[in-house]
């Protein structure tokens, strides 16, 4: 019986394939596996491990990429809407569309080459088609009671010799700000928040703000799902920008932005699924 495809490899871990199917859930559990949710969290899917052959999958359905004309536009509105509603921060996010040349698994194995400190992942399934990115941001990671989380926001290229702006900083804070919150909230023990520092991506950089904890495993799905999206993906305040996000934005985000990584009884490691591609005929 034909299966679906995964591949995934862990920041500076090894490539990693796994034989089976994915299926629809309504929730994550622990012990779920592999998992992927798009950005509104309104479809959940795990994987299930099982002996198939692996399959490519690939959708049809066109996808809406704005013209440059066309992307003013709607961005002056989104400006417009954002300034309206008194918000601090929102994203406005496009489809870039490009072609192709090289089949799915050679370009996952560029990307791992490319991006060592990135979760990269190509996924491919009847339910949703092929997908693949590599994200550099983790939602939250725990073994046993420990855990950490990242702040992350700000973009330079890795090289360059450019300060970061009172923008980008404040931008950061924002993110980190809201994050800590959401740790007190749930009632983490023994938070440590560490200094500002830099995250290098491959060819590009971030600030980073590291939240180092402790929690019961039983509370990591219900924190990660509280702290998704996170203002660095969606803005703040979180649901009105969220809000102001599905109403502006002329396409679907589907994956982008949205939750992937890997749930066990122990561990888990889960990424905001930034950086992605949708692959089509």
């Amino acid at each position: 019986m034909q299966g679906d495809t995964l591949l995934f490899r862990f920041p500076n871990g090894e490539k990693q394939e796994k034989l089976g199917f994915f299926q629809k859930v309504n929730h994550f559990s622990p012990g779920s596996g592999f998992i992927l949710a798009d950005f509104n969290l309104d479809e959940k899917y795990a994987f299930t491990v099982e002996d198939r052959d692996a399959a490519i999958f690939f959708g049809e359905a066109s996808v809406h990429c704005s013209s440059k004309k066309e992307y003013i536009a709607e961005a002056s509105l989104f400006l417009e809407q954002l300034k309206q509603k008194k918000l601090s921060k929102a994203i406005f996010s496009r489809v870039k569309q490009v072609d192709l040349f090289l089949e799915p698994k050679e370009l996952f194995d560029q990307l791992c080459d490319t991006y060592p400190n990135a979760f990269v992942y190509l996924v491919s399934s009847e339910l949703f088609g092929t997908w693949m990115g590599a994200t550099p941001e983790i939602l939250i990671a725990s073994d046993g009671n420990t855990a950490n989380t990242i702040a992350l926001a700000g973009t330079l290229p890795s090289k360059t010799e450019e300060e970061w702006t009172s923008k980008e900083m404040e931008e950061q804070q924002f993110v980190t700000d809201f994050i800590q919150q959401k740790l007190i909230i749930h009632n983490v023990r023994h938070m440590e928040v560490s200094d500002r520092q830099e995250l290098f991506a491959g060819p590009v950089k971030h600030l980073m703000t590291r939240f180092n904890f402790q929690i019961s495993n039983s509370g990591i799905i219900e924190l990660f799902e509280d702290l998704h999206p996170t203002p660095a993906v969606s803005g703040l305040p979180r649901d009105n920008a969220v809000d102001l996000i599905n109403k502006v934005e002329r396409h679907q985000r589907k994956f982008y932005a949205g939750i992937i990584g890997f749930l066990t009884e122990e561990e888990n490691k889960v990424f905001v699924n930034l950086r992605c591609a949708e692959i089509q005929k």
